[in-house]
């Protein structure tokens, strides 16, 4: 399982977690993800609508403090 940590910030827009998660989910490469995200930079409703959009579905979540952890799994 493919383990996507979005909590580092840095200037660069490349980096931004959105960005970041976009790129990671948009090319379906990984059958198991867990991605951990701050609240503020990837709610959970948006990250489990970008998801289903490309073909993950989200098996797990949960949350402490202000942090986001979602294990998401491709769909046959």
């Amino acid at each position: 399982m493919k383990v996507l940590d979005l909590r580092p910030r840095s200037t660069s827009c490349t980096d931004n977690p959105m960005v970041k998660f976009l790129n990671v989910i948009n090319r379906g490469e990984d059958e198991e993800l867990l991605v951990i995200a701050n609240r503020e930079d990837l709610p959970v409703g948006i990250l489990k609508i970008i998801a289903s959009r490309n073909g993950y579905e989200v098996a797990e979540v949960s949350s402490e403090g202000s942090v986001v952890r979602a294990r998401l799994k491709k769909v046959r």
